[in-house]
This record gives structure tokens, sequence and C-alpha cells, in this order.
């Protein structure tokens, strides 16, 4: 007979707070990266100046319609 110590609710919520940690750190992780952050930057950037084109666009051209 199999036990549990934690009732669905808790799995569930244990299951978010990982989930939370793992962002933080990867957050933290990246905060921490200057070409990372640098590179960021430049990309949001090349955004606000219109720099950019959509995802069909780039798949189309690297043709790989159907496998994304």
């Amino acid at each position: 007979m199999k036990v549990s110590l934690l009732t669905p609710e808790e799995r569930k919520l244990l299951t978010k707070a990982v989930s939370l940690m793992d962002e933080l750190i990867e957050t933290l992780e990246i905060m921490y990266d200057d070409e990372m952050v640098r590179d960021l930057k430049q990309a949001l950037k090349e955004v606000k100046e219109g720099k950019t084109r959509p995802l069909s666009e780039l798949i189309k051209e690297l043709n790989l319609e159907g496998e994304i």
C-alpha cells in the first residue's frame, strides 16, 4: 500500500513553488551575465526601432514549415 505524505493540493502548490524558484534562479543568472544583459537590451532596442519581422517569415526562410 502506497502512503502519500502530501495531499493533491499540497503537491500542486509544491510544483508551482518549484517552478517559481526555477524562474527566479534563471532570472538571477541572466542578471549576472553582462553579455546576455547587453544582448537583451540590444534586442529590445531593435524591437522598438521596428527592426523585427514575423516568426512565420523566418520559419519559411529556413524551410521549417511543418516542423515547428
